[in-house]
């Protein structure tokens, strides 16, 4: 599951990276939630439940101009919440 979840982030990284229609802030919000998720893996430290609800909301403003990037970041909320986050 951490493998699939790691390959999921990176998948978004590069997303959000080709996306120029994503407004600054949308695009800030999402980039440091993926990054403390990769944070907490890289130091085993997965405990907060509050990263896929942040993620969630990230993505509430933007699902049907970029449904890619909701399709990712909905998958990454889903990894999360199977591995107990």
């Amino acid at each position: 599951m951490r493998t699939q979840l790691e390959e999921t982030l990176d998948q978004l990284r590069k997303q959000l990276s080709e996306v120029d229609s994503l407004d600054s802030e949308q695009r800030e919000k999402l980039q440091e939630a993926v990054t403390e998720i990769q944070q907490s893996l890289d130091h085993s430290e997965v405990s907060s439940h509050s990263l896929a609800e942040r993620l969630s909301e990230a993505t509430a403003q933007f699902q049907e101009s970029h449904p890619s990037l909701t399709n990712s970041v909905g998958r990454i909320a889903d990894m999360l919440s199977q591995m107990g986050i």
